[in-house]
């Protein structure tokens, strides 16, 4: 599935006097830059020349941010560390740096603010929408008063763009380090696929790009095994982009993310799929009595380096926040297989069952891992283990509680196979799983470790691929077992020991 797409661009001479004017007149507009304006700002994306002329003013928002003093709330550190501190300190040691032992109101929300990425680190899952969605617009209003460009939107990094020469690459202008305007947004610490223009999927089973599977769902919220919406995308396209851009001090790690100007261009193309799957007729949860979460509240600091909060259900649409998107993406073209909300949680509550189950933890390294699923004892025995066809429920291979100790650095791929020995083939192919937001590190509590991270598991309907394979000659066994092989997709980082402590067929 793709959207509407355009040739990539350069920045233009015309572009190039209108940046320059901009930083000329920036400090006569900062007082007054600030002031909300009446119409909606579009963000488009950055290949359009609309967009990029907004890419060379986040450019210039950038350096101007970057020449602050880190106690400066506007400043590039403060929004890279809202997201995640330096992942080679903590924050406690970030705030005596920069404050020592003095007390002042930015100290003070800097201890409330910094850390605060949502839900990387055990928050629900339902946060992590919204909360990225606060984050943007709150460095968009910080990019049009310091550059003085009240008209500031910011763009969109399009990798599921059908065009070849945009699907999966990282634009050109991220690529320039010696550019006069672009180099700001040059990062080394990216893999050499990103930094060299070349698709950063393309070496890996499937279509990584491809979003089906999340526009798909009907549920914001996880229901039992069946991710929703908020989940899926999480899990799915945002966590592949950071693991096929970023090395472990780059994009492809929580504590180092958000140092690189990719990150907002990238979570911008994440909230237009948030945007889209509300257009294309799906509805955020309303109901506060059943989802009490929306009323929580987060924090950030504004473009005038004050304390801002905001309830989640007030960020639920981007109209309000006073933005649109000049394209969105269209419903896919195959049948939803998520069935309605109401009968979703009716069958969580009534209808799911544990099925099959691995014995062990899954530890994964650079060769492939090959796990046996059991039938379990309670479990109705069938011709093919996990298909049942006496009810309507679907059955999901679902992989809980990943963690590892450093990111690894690859998406792990995963098959569902009748034997040991089969291949890793298409028919046998279940989906990518990755370990963006299930490395171990300190988050504000004091402690090196997470006790929790939160609803981190993957979940795949492969009640298709189990039909598929009952039509195929296989081994008698299939009653009685499965194997589950994970292939990593590429060489893992030493030391990642990247883990999965349970696998299961769930019927839900």
């Amino acid at each position: 599935m793709s959207d509407l797409t355009s040739s990539n661009l350069t920045l233009s001479s015309v572009t190039r006097r209108n940046l320059l004017k901009g930083i000329a007149a920036a400090p006569l507009v900062f007082g007054f830059a600030r002031n909300a304006r009446a119409a909606t700002s579009l963000r488009c994306d950055l290949s359009t020349p609309g967009g990029l002329d907004m890419l060379a003013t986040y450019a210039n928002g950038l350096r101007a941010m970057q020449a602050m003093t880190p106690d400066n709330p506007s400043s590039w550190m403060w929004q890279w560390y809202t997201h995640f501190v330096d992942g080679a300190t903590d924050k406690t040691n970030e705030v005596a740096r920069v404050w020592g032992e003095t007390l002042t109101p930015q100290r003070t929300l800097a201890e409330e603010v910094w850390n605060t990425c949502q839900s990387h680190a055990g928050q629900s899952s339902n946060n992590f929408l919204p909360w990225h969605r606060y984050y943007v617009w709150m460095l968009e209003r910080i990019i049009r008063t310091v550059t003085g460009r009240v008209d500031f939107a910011m763009p969109y990094w399009n990798y599921t763009s059908a065009d070849p020469a945009q699907r999966g690459v990282v634009p050109l202008q991220f690529r320039m380090p010696d550019d006069p305007v672009f180099g700001v947004l040059y990062r080394p610490n990216r893999v050499a696929r990103a930094n060299n223009g070349l698709p950063i999927h393309a070496l890996q089973p499937g279509d990584a790009m491809n979003i089906d599977e999340a526009m798909s769902k009907t549920n914001y919220s996880t229901v039992g095994s069946v991710t929703g919406f908020g989940r899926t995308l999480d899990s799915t396209i945002h966590g592949r982009i950071h693991t096929l851009v970023g090395n472990t001090r780059g994009m492809g790690a929580v504590p180092y993310a958000g140092n690189d100007p990719l990150f907002f261009v990238h979570h911008c193309n994440i909230d237009r799929m948030w945007a889209s799957w509300n257009k294309n007729g799906n509805k955020n949860p309303t109901d506060a009595v059943a989802n009490p979460w929306i009323n929580n509240a987060f924090v950030m600091a504004d473009e005038r380096g004050l304390r801002s909060t905001r309830s989640i259900k007030n960020l639920f649409s981007a109209l309000q926040l006073g933005y649109d998107y000049d394209a969105f993406f269209p419903r896919p073209p195959v049948a939803p297989t998520t069935p309605p909300p109401a009968t979703l949680a009716a069958k969580a509550v009534s209808g799911a069952q544990k099925v099959a189950s691995a014995v062990n933890m899954v530890n994964l390294g650079a060769a492939p891992t090959t796990v046996k699923l059991a039938r379990l004892a309670n479990a109705r025995a069938t011709d093919m283990l996990g298909l049942d066809t006496s009810d309507a429920r679907r059955t999901f291979l679902v992989l809980r509680k990943l963690h590892a100790w450093k990111q690894p650095g690859v998406l792990y791929h995963v098959y569902l196979c009748a034997s040991p020995t089969a291949g890793t083939d298409a028919a046998n192919y279940v989906g990518n799983i990755n370990f963006f937001d299930a490395e171990f590190h300190e988050h504000g509590g004091g402690s090196k470790l997470d006790t929790a991270l939160g609803e981190n598991f993957y979940s795949f309907d492969v009640t298709a691929l189990l039909s598929g394979m009952a039509k195929r000659p296989r081994a008698s066994t299939t009653r009685e077992m499965l194997f589950v092989k994970i292939v990593p997709g590429g060489k893992p980082e030493t030391g990642a020991d990247a883990m999965v402590a349970q696998v299961d067929l769930v019927r839900q």
